[in-house]
């Protein structure tokens, strides 16, 4: 190592440096499904089980109808679940949280922005990964028929 030692303890990308030896890290995943009618966020555990009071919706959100799918719908759902990540933080010390999404919704942008906004200021230092699990079909099937009116 050079004479900086400086920069290798002040690195904010550096993880784990406020856990002490002895707190066990638990990693929660944040699913963030995204299709053109909703946008779903399910909380879950590391073995994928749901946790309690971990599931977001644009319906659950007070959005009805076509609005379920918008970009609003998206946005209030990333804020109940960054509220809820906040409380999980604080009761499990060595909380961590990776976003996993999938499709492509307008909600996707919604949940991204929030978090990369003032409103995922005190979430961020939480989060370990952001993953794209967007399926993407290569070859497979023939496709539909396109319907014409």
């Amino acid at each position: 190592m050079n004479g900086n030692n400086n920069n290798y303890y002040n690195n904010p990308l550096r993880r784990d440096l406020s856990l002490s030896k002895h707190v066990e890290v638990l990693n929660y995943r944040v699913h963030v499904a995204c299709t053109p009618n909703n946008t779903h966020i399910v909380m879950s555990d590391e073995r994928g089980q749901p946790i309690k009071n971990g599931c977001w919706t644009g319906g659950s959100c007070s959005f009805k109808g076509v609005n379920r799918s918008g970009y609003e719908a998206g946005y209030q759902c990333a804020v109940r679940a960054f509220e809820r990540i906040k409380q999980l933080a604080q009761e499990v010390p060595g909380a961590r949280f990776e976003f996993l999404f999938k499709g492509f919704g307008q909600g996707r942008d919604a949940v991204f922005k929030a978090l990369m906004t003032s409103e995922g200021d005190d979430v961020r230092p939480f989060v370990n990964r952001v993953t794209d699990n967007t399926p993407i079909k290569i070859g497979g099937t023939r496709a539909k028929k396109t319907r014409r009116l």
